[in-house]
């Protein structure tokens, strides 16, 4: 009779915890396949405003207003949009997006910009890669003839050095040189990449810097665009960087 009682009851807390698995197993079936889909679909979806171009505040504002969450706010140098102003959102204009969604903005920091070295002194070779460290172009070169008392050198440039410019900014320089050391820079248009390298080898000059410009007008590989530009009498060994089409 005590065995018989014994294994009875053992078999109802048995039953107990069977039951209460199985409840728990349903709740989490319920909870997953039936309450949470309510949940999240009760969300009402709206058209992600657009919001590129305006200030950050304002934008952040009108997302708020939209029952949406601006998640990140990021900045990066753009040149199509004052500082300040929003020029990348996720989700982009127009998405269907549920209230509460998480948005990511980027904001501009204007154009990015440098200080002008002094190139006072300097050799245009020098002033060239100082120039090309520096993130600025080569501009305009005059060379004048240097008096008795003058140190040949650039004597002159412009901008002048010290003041905040863009980058890519072009910096024209005034050389005092002896005139009878002067090259004259050939005309490497049109012509490929290695037939411009060995020209400009032939004329006592060095090839500089090759950038690729994309360009569906001419074959990959030609020349379209060269600096310092051809006829312009140079010191030996100046640089001249080229512009070469792409089709990429």
């Amino acid at each position: 009779m005590v065995r018989f009682l014994t294994s009875f009851i053992h078999e109802r807390k048995k039953r107990r915890i069977l039951l209460t698995i199985a409840g728990i197993v349903v709740g989490v079936i319920l909870l997953d396949q039936l309450i949470m889909p309510l949940v999240v679909h009760s969300n009402a979806t709206i058209a992600m405003p657009n919001v590129v171009g305006m200030p950050s505040e304002q934008a952040i504002a009108i997302l708020t207003e939209s029952g949406l969450v601006v998640q990140d706010v990021r900045q990066q140098y753009d040149s199509t949009q004052p500082a300040g102003r929003i020029v990348l959102q996720s989700p982009y204009p127009g998405a269907t997006v549920r209230k509460g969604r998480r948005v990511y903005l980027v904001t501009s920091r204007g154009d990015e910009t440098v200080r002008v070295p002094s190139l006072f002194g300097m050799t245009l070779r020098e002033a060239q890669l100082l120039l090309l460290r520096e993130g600025l172009h080569l501009g305009r070169v005059q060379v004048v003839a240097c008096d008795s008392s003058a140190t040949s050198g650039i004597i002159a440039q412009q901008p002048p050095a010290g003041i905040s410019v863009r980058i890519a900014t072009p910096v024209d320089l005034t050389i005092c040189q002896d005139t009878t050391e002067l090259v004259t820079v050939p005309n490497l248009l049109y012509r490929s990449r290695d037939e411009a390298g060995q020209i400009v080898s032939q004329a006592n000059l060095q090839l500089g810097e090759v950038i690729l410009q994309h360009d569906e007008t001419f074959a990959p590989g030609t020349v379209i665009r060269q600096e310092p530009a051809a006829g312009v009498r140079v010191p030996p060994l100046t640089l001249v960087r080229i512009w070469v089409a792409s089709n990429l």
